[in-house]
């Protein structure tokens, strides 16, 4: 089901108290690479989802095809950029 690798190497956050917010997430946020052709793929399948009729299931295919068009690669992105969203998160919680 995902497309994206199990083995990336985890690097520690390191956070520094005096460095803005912005700053701490991008610091303790190694660079993720999102491949250009899963957010082609992620926008095409919304495309085709949005404007063919037939791309939306029914009874013999149930909701596969959206799936495989559309819910594959936004899962696939929300992996591949978790850390990111991780260290928002934490940042968000800690300022409340």
């Amino acid at each position: 089901m995902l497309l994206a690798p199990f083995t990336l190497a985890d690097v520690p956050a390191t956070r520094s108290p005096r460095r803005t917010r912005r700053a701490t997430v991008k610091a303790a946020v190694p660079a993720e690479r999102v491949p250009a052709w899963l957010v082609a793929w992620a926008i095409v399948g919304a495309l085709l989802l949005a404007f063919v009729p037939a791309t939306r299931g029914g009874g013999f295919g149930g909701a596969t095809l959206p799936f495989w068009l559309l819910g594959a690669p936004l899962v696939d992105i929300a992996w591949l950029t978790r850390r990111r969203w991780l260290a928002v998160l934490r940042d968000v919680l800690a300022r409340r």
